[in-house]
């Protein structure tokens, strides 16, 4: 009964061991192969006749002796080697051996393709380095290459205005000058970049003004903040130490960032900037940073694309407002160099709210005045924030709010029209024509023939349509 139970119990193993993809060789004490399972017959090129084969044929760098006679020790200790066919050929294996006197077995892998593999890894890793440096160095070419015609023009077209040119030459040639800053910006984009996905972007640890960064900043942008009307607020936790050390030029590229996209994308409204320090442990702080609009905002679903490189929410956005759609994508890896991230909350038509962290260095043995941090012109001067609790209310006509934001545009499109800036009288029209939405009809009528008026540049017809429109505005909410 054992000895049928036992028949049983290698015939099932046989019948495993031809299932398996590795080779399996069972040989006697001599060496002599008493039995291989069908991969070792295919592999190794002998089918039928491997039974009666000796192991030191197929082993014969690992096991050929003078004597002949097979250490079975040897066969035990083996771990890697080749293994030759009956052809002669061989290919490399890994193994390993159970040796017990008359039950010996072996098992191998033919390792061969994984090598090649590893191998085509190896060059395949190079080829990518290769590229990578090839790009990165025609990329560094190319950006240079661009920037010298670019200043050229720009400078060219400076040199222009100094010497005085007339109203239409003027408004050109503003208009090839913020082409150029365009250009340049888009430059410098790509070649950030480029470092950025190479892995060779690093970050300066230097000591600087926290508070003169962010003023500067704003400062930066506040040009074109005050050219659309809107209002600006700048909110800083005042136990922010003055001094810090990091790499202010990319702390004030990731502010730049969001605080330039955030004036692209509102045309009525404000802008807001809150800086609070959330935790400081010696000499390491994390300050968190809110950057606020009341612009076109993204919905839920657009997302997902906007921290992606080359991308834009739609192919509209472009169009309108132009971009490579890295400016995001740069921030978000840069926010992540200094081991922070980035946040989106957003409301399509409602605006769009930024929010990051970044960890910075204190510096130590630096006396600070702390009444030098209310000396800086865009921090703090408008802490009160329940002025704009309601800026929600400037799109429900008749609100304290909307007759508000409607005075300042419509002062605003006036003067533009009387110097003749008819590229930034068309942005104002257009803001006092949302600003009449739920207006009644004559009075968004008069907005949209305003709008096309000044639009077409006819200074009297733009006038007398202002005239109209300012009219109806004081019989319908007053005030104007």
């Amino acid at each position: 009964m054992e000895q049928g139970q036992e028949a049983i119990q290698v015939e099932d193993f046989y019948h495993l061991a031809d299932t398996a993809l590795e080779i399996i060789i069972r040989f006697d004490k001599e060496g002599n192969i008493l039995y291989g399972n069908q991969q070792a017959k295919t592999e190794l090129g002998y089918g039928e006749e491997l039974a009666g084969v000796n192991i030191s044929s197929v082993f014969p760098a690992e096991l050929q002796s003078e004597g002949g006679e097979i250490s079975l020790d040897k066969v035990a200790s083996m771990k890697e080697g080749m293994m030759y066919r009956k052809n002669g050929t061989c290919f490399p294996v890994r193994m390993t051996a159970f040796v017990d006197g008359a039950k010996n077995l072996l098992f191998a892998i033919n390792v061969a393709k994984r090598i090649e593999t590893e191998r085509k890894l190896v060059r395949m890793k190079e080829e990518m380095e290769e590229t990578i440096k090839v790009r990165n160095e025609f990329v560094a070419n190319v950006t240079h290459e661009l920037r010298t015609p670019v200043n050229g023009v720009k400078g060219h077209v400076t040199n222009m205005l100094e010497a005085g040119v007339t109203a239409e030459q003027k408004r050109t040639l503003d208009i090839i000058t913020r082409c150029c800053e365009n250009m340049s910006a888009i430059i410098n984009n790509i070649l950030d970049f480029s470092k950025l996905e190479a892995g060779k972007f690093t970050l300066e640890q230097k000591e600087f003004n926290f508070y003169q960064m962010v003023n500067h900043a704003v400062e930066t942008n506040i040009t074109a903040i005050t050219a659309k009307g809107l209002h600006i607020i700048v909110n800083m936790d005042k136990t922010i130490p003055e001094y810090l050390i990091g790499d202010e030029l990319r702390l004030t590229q990731i502010l730049n960032n969001l605080l330039s996209n955030a004036v692209k994308f509102t045309s009525i409204g404000y802008i807001n900037i809150e800086v609070t320090k959330t935790v400081q442990f010696d000499d390491e702080v994390e300050l968190f940073f809110v950057v606020s609009d009341t612009g076109i905002g993204i919905s839920q679903e657009e997302k997902d694309k906007l921290f992606k490189s080359f991308s834009q929410v739609d192919a509209s956005i472009t169009r309108k407002y132009g971009g490579t759609g890295l400016g995001l994508a740069i921030t978000k890896q840069l926010v992540e160099l200094m081991d922070g991230t980035i946040h989106l909350d957003s409301e399509k038509g409602k605006g769009s709210s930024f929010s990051y962290s970044v960890r910075l260095h204190v510096a130590q043995d630096k006396k600070e005045d702390v009444n030098v941090r209310g000396q800086f012109e865009f921090i703090n001067q408008n802490q009160d924030m329940a002025n704009f609790e309601n800026m929600g209310e400037i799109f429900h006509y008749g609100t304290v709010e909307n007759a508000e934001e409607l005075r300042n545009k419509m002062e605003k499109l006036i003067i533009c029209m009387e110097v003749g800036a008819w590229d930034k009288a068309e942005t104002f029209s257009h803001n006092i024509k949302a600003l009449v939405e739920e207006a009644p009809q004559e009075v968004k009528k008069a907005a949209f023939r305003l709008e096309m008026s000044v639009r077409k540049e006819k200074y009297d017809k733009a006038v007398e349509q202002y005239n109209g429109l300012k009219n109806l505005l004081e019989e319908s909410i007053g005030g104007m």
